[in-house]
């Protein structure tokens, strides 16, 4: 490989190459995954795999804009702690890991880190370690994605499942594994399930957006028995390149935008401050 051109990945580079990385402002990309129960069909480590395929993938279609970093394994979990090989963290706990590890990228010259996540319940956590790390730096910014947002446009048109049906080792989760490592998806095992329904303000789907009530009970108090909510059955790995490529085309969409953002500085209107404000008389 010629020395001159940029890595994709940050495992692979030596100290001063990860050093010309901040340098160029390359926009810091951290999956964040979870290790726990996707069904009877899929395995254990979906949404760790997708999105540090993800992440890797952007980074080596455009190394001059993004570098990916080795991935957040574990997640906050505690709702699927009744089912085999579920791993939690708490969240207080993920929280300030989380922060760290980027703090540890802002202290290095990177101005601009994106947490890619790829866990329902990691979700509002990673939004919250973006907002710390915004509030903490004068130079540097941080975004959270659930990289499924990223294809939702698409999911209107090429999902088979109603909405409410696209959660968890669903059919757009089980599309994603069978373009990613089709020899590891057990289709004849696949299962439809849905959560048992307690109220018209609650519902959880991935593509279509959430009910208006906020409320996630122990998967064990209220699933059939499968792990899955919704219907992995109509799953295709066409659907799961499809989007593959869309995530990717506005992960990176938004990379430029995000690097090239300004950063104005902060201003203190309060009693103590002295910055002017045409409001201050109103």
């Amino acid at each position: 490989m010629n020395p001159a051109e940029p890595k994709p990945l940050l495992e692979t580079m030596t100290w001063p190459e990860a050093r010309r990385a901040a340098l160029a402002n390359r926009v810091v990309l951290l999956p964040v995954g979870a290790i726990e129960q996707h069904g009877p069909h899929l395995p254990v480590d979906v949404d760790n795999r997708i999105v540090t395929w993800l992440c890797d993938e952007a980074a080596r279609r455009r190394p001059d804009l993004v570098m990916s970093v080795p991935p957040i394994h574990y997640g906050f979990n505690t709702h699927n702690m009744g089912f085999p090989g579920t791993v939690s963290v708490e969240v207080e706990h993920f929280v300030n890991y989380v922060a760290d590890v980027c703090r540890s990228f802002v202290k290095q010259g990177h101005k601009r880190v994106i947490l890619i996540n790829g866990h329902g319940s990691n979700a509002m956590p990673c939004a919250l370690v973006a907002r710390k790390i915004v509030n903490e730096h004068d130079d540097a910014l941080a975004a959270a994605i659930n990289h499924w947002n990223l294809a939702r446009d698409l999911a209107a048109k090429i999902r088979e499942t109603p909405v409410g049906g696209m959660a968890h080792a669903c059919e757009y989760e089980t599309s994603w594994y069978l373009h990613l490592a089709p020899g590891q998806v057990y289709m004849d095992k696949a299962v439809a399930d849905v959560l048992q329904k307690r109220s018209e303000q609650i519902w959880v789907d991935l593509m279509a957006g959430d009910g208006p009530v906020a409320f996630i009970d122990d998967w064990s108090r209220v699933s059939n028995g499968s792990g899955v909510e919704g219907d992995p059955a109509t799953a295709t790995a066409e659907k799961g390149r499809l989007y593959a490529e869309e995530e990717i085309k506005n992960l990176l969409s938004f990379c430029a935008e995000f690097q090239a953002m300004t950063v104005p500085p902060r201003r203190n209107y309060t009693a103590r401050g002295t910055d002017p404000n045409p409001y201050h008389d109103a």
